[in-house]
């Protein structure tokens, strides 16, 4: 409960204060460091990882996971949970989105990005999928070792996407944080729903 009030605290100051459009010192600080690396090799680097925080890449991938335990683990509740974080979480997003406001930045490299920009969408989706699907894991009866490495490369692909998107400008550190800040806490709220009603995760890979 602390951690959930604390995060929900981060998410609200970071976007009332952000909510001027404007970038604050930290924000600039880091695109000037981002700035000296831009080159155009990096940047279709960086274009390719965004693509895994994307809906073009997340909405089949959560088709998959729901699928799997819907028609192939026969885990029906498992499933529509996975399914209503999903949704729900989008439906958040873009309220948040909704009440800020935020602009943008400026100078963007890539075209055609249009909605606002606090908090980051990358950033809240990815961390929710991969967040999920390392609670999964952990709740499964593979071996510990398995559950290690791929919390580890979910948290590493995390990264990269949102540094992807500081990258291309398209979000300012700020947006990203407060993506990571406002997923964090929509997973402890789902994950203590899960918990109430007691909805069995353990047999997920068997």
């Amino acid at each position: 409960m602390l951690l959930f009030l604390l995060l929900i605290f981060i998410f609200w100051f970071i976007g009332i204060n952000a909510n001027a459009g404007n970038e604050n010192n930290f924000d600039q600080l880091v695109y000037n460091k981002f700035s000296l690396i831009i080159s155009p090799s990096l940047t279709r680097i960086m274009l390719h990882i965004t693509f895994f925080g994307s809906r073009y890449f997340l909405l089949p991938a959560y088709t998959v996971v729901v699928c799997y335990f819907l028609f192939i683990n026969r885990q029906i509740k498992q499933g529509v949970c996975i399914a209503l974080i999903g949704i729900i979480g989008d439906q958040i997003l873009w309220l948040m989105k909704d009440s800020f406001h935020r602009a943008r930045p400026p100078h963007p490299l890539i075209a055609d990005v249009t909605d606002y920009s606090y908090p980051s969408g990358h950033s809240f989706a990815s961390f929710t999928f991969y967040g999920l699907l390392v609670y999964i894991i952990w709740k499964s009866n593979i071996k510990k070792q398995w559950k290690m490495i791929l919390s580890i490369l979910f948290f590493v692909i995390c990264i990269l996407i949102i540094t992807s998107r500081v990258y291309l400008h398209v979000h300012y550190t700020t947006d990203v944080i407060g993506g990571f800040c406002l997923s964090m806490s929509w997973l402890i709220f789902s994950i203590s729903i899960i918990r109430m009603l007691n909805i069995n995760f353990g047999q997920s890979f068997t």
